[in-house]
């Protein structure tokens, strides 16, 4: 029978990744976890204090052992229904994490967490995530967006850069809500504003953005129009410091910055 050997996939030198803390049943479990560029999870690391030297050293070589297998290839869905609800101690209530409440066991713990931050399986979770899904549609795709348009879709400059400079794990996926504040019902991965058929979200969206980089433009280029510095008034409070002389006044209140 011919066998097909898969090439392990090295880990970059220098990667993204989150820590963990929490206590399952009492005992502290520190999860660590390494990421490849593209956010896939590539190596965990597992620590537990004040345990036995031979459990630590068991947690320990486990962790290799399933960082290899994930670097050879194995998908993270097969550990977590091989691991996921088995029961040993310790186990019981987990403090310390936002999605996990409740562990059959160490194991139980680690791959449902595991499951909800890199494999979307919130049904493994007792608190649903907060935020956007990185892969999430907006309302403008029923507000008349195309149905050919979801093949043409292409990530925002600024959702490339949460990627890039994230771990996927750490956010689970989701965007932080200030993202979505600040790009005003942003639709990730929608149709570029520039593109036929753009969703008019994504379309308001690069409108805002524009607008708000405009105005910050012409505020700043208003104040150097008016001879403002750009410092504080060491009286007032005022970024209203003009140059006179040799020194600087306040248009505010007058004061002077040490000269008459």
């Amino acid at each position: 029978r011919d066998r097909t050997t898969r090439e392990r996939e090295k880990m970059p030198q220098r990667r993204k990744g989150y820590t963990q803390k929490a206590i399952v049943g009492g005992h502290k479990v520190y999860l660590r976890t390494g990421e490849y560029e593209d956010g896939r999870l590539g190596e965990i690391f597992i620590d537990m204090h004040k345990e036995g030297a031979a459990f630590r050293a068991m947690m320990n070589n486990f962790a290799i052992a399933v960082s290899l297998a994930l670097q050879y290839g194995v998908p993270l869905d097969e550990f977590v229904e091989a691991f996921t609800f088995t029961k040993f101690e310790p186990a019981g209530i987990v403090q310390g994490n936002d999605s996990i409440k409740n562990a059959t066991s160490i194991l139980d713990y680690i791959f449902r967490e595991l499951a909800v931050s890199y494999s979307d399986r919130e049904d493994l979770a007792h608190v649903e995530a907060t935020g956007v899904k990185f892969d999430e549609l907006g309302e403008g795709e029923k507000e008349g967006a195309s149905p050919n348009s979801s093949k043409a879709r292409t990530a925002s400059p600024a959702l490339d850069m949460v990627k890039q400079l994230a771990s996927v794990g750490y956010l689970r996926k989701h965007l932080p809500k200030e993202f979505s504040d600040f790009s005003g019902e942003l639709a990730v991965e929608s149709v570029s504003p520039s593109a036929q058929g753009a969703s008019p979200v994504a379309e308001r969206a690069a409108t805002a953005t524009a607008s708000v980089g405009a105005m910050v433009l012409d505020k700043v280029a208003e104040a150097r129009m008016k001879g403002f510095e750009g410092d504080a008034c060491g009286e007032c409070g005022n970024f209203t410091l003009v140059r006179n002389g040799a020194c600087l006044k306040c248009n505010t209140c007058g004061g002077t910055s040490g000269c008459s």
